[in-house]
């Protein structure tokens, strides 16, 4: 079998979302991060805006000014990708859980879609889905 790297991303994110969907939060959460990894190399190839770097640069006033200014990045960067990262490594011996909910599996699902989209992978229906299930859901953002 053979495919594009956006095909292959798209198809990842649209089993992540199904999972979602379904109540399968760790697994939606590896495939949507594989799919938001690939699709972020794919937009800056593109040209296009890469989700991560919107969210960095959102939050970046909001680290630790001590911080030095290279660094910053780098430390959100570790906070978006802590529990993703979690869940498909065991790097840390001392690290012997993952704990997680909906909320991470959202977060990646919603950094994915929007660059799929941008690069017009075949994502028609999901994103209908997936605002129905956010308005079912409004704890999801607490």
């Amino acid at each position: 079998m053979e495919m594009t790297k956006l095909d292959a991303a798209v198809h990842q994110l649209v089993v992540a979302m199904r999972l979602f969907f379904e109540g399968d939060y760790l697994s939606s959460l590896t495939l949507a991060g594989a799919a938001e990894e690939i699709l972020g190399k794919l937009s800056i190839r593109a040209g296009l805006p890469v989700a991560v770097d919107f969210i960095t640069e959102y939050h970046y006033e909001d680290v630790d000014e001590t911080i030095p200014e290279g660094q910053r990045k780098k430390v959100l960067l570790g906070i978006l990708n802590r529990v993703r990262n979690q869940a498909k490594h065991a790097n840390d011996e001392a690290e012997t859980h993952v704990e997680f909910d909906a909320t991470e599996a959202l977060q990646m699902i919603m950094r994915a879609l929007p660059m799929a989209q941008n690069l017009k992978g075949s994502m028609a229906g999901y994103k209908e889905q997936l605002d129905v299930w956010i308005e079912a859901h409004p704890e999801a953002f607490v």
